[in-house]
């Protein structure tokens, strides 16, 4: 097992005026930091790739949608290609920073509400996203981590059991579960046993105090 920081605590853009921090969470102990993508080019993480290995800092990625335009379990089709295309973009940049990793709540619309739960469309609509999503990510050596997120974020996946049944149905072996104590605290009435049920999917664990 390995530890990381997660940048989110201070930055969603890490760039190198960050160095400093970034030693000192190299000389804290840490192995690594999770890196946001949500701007830039591969080559911006290339660059940043090149300092991490200066200080000797592995790295994961974690990005997540929130644009509605880009939603992957969307009635129309080109809003789905533009959010699979906004996941290739960030797989990219990911394989681009030297991670092998690429976690968050890569599914749905931060936010978006239908005003029910999901439906049966919906979900058969997110396994043909992931499965295109797998692929690219095959191609690039990049595991997804999903991640279930609370009711009032969003409403396709609140727990691991819904979390990992989808992942089930998906069937490919890049696309996985992340496991976060903080929305398992919200939705889990076991989130001790919701993580050991599910631990043969979960790749990536966010863990948070709170």
């Amino acid at each position: 097992m390995k530890i990381g920081m997660c940048m989110f605590l201070w930055t969603t853009s890490v760039g190198r005026k960050h160095e400093a921090l970034l030693r000192d969470i190299k000389d804290t102990g840490f192995d690594g930091v999770e890196i946001p993508i949500f701007s830039g080019t591969p080559d911006d993480y290339h660059r940043l790739a090149d300092m991490l290995d200066r200080i000797g800092l592995e790295r994961t990625a974690v990005s997540a949608m929130g644009d509605p335009q880009m939603n992957l379990i969307a009635a129309d089709a080109a809003t789905r290609r533009r959010g699979i295309d906004y996941v290739k973009w960030a797989i990219d940049c990911s394989d681009a920073l030297g991670a092998t990793m690429l976690s968050g709540p890569l599914h749905s619309t931060l936010g978006k509400f239908s005003g029910s739960g999901p439906s049966a469309v919906e979900l058969k609509r997110s396994v043909s996203s992931q499965r295109a999503i797998g692929d690219h990510a095959a191609k690039h050596g990049i595991t997804i981590g999903l991640e279930a997120l609370n009711r009032f974020e969003c409403y396709l996946f609140n727990t691991m059991d819904d979390l990992a049944a989808h992942i089930d149905a998906v069937g490919h072996p890049h696309i996985r579960a992340m496991y976060d104590t903080f929305h398992s605290n919200i939705e889990e009435t076991d989130p001790i046993g919701a993580f050991t049920r599910n631990s043969d999917r979960i790749v990536h664990v966010h863990i948070s105090e709170n």
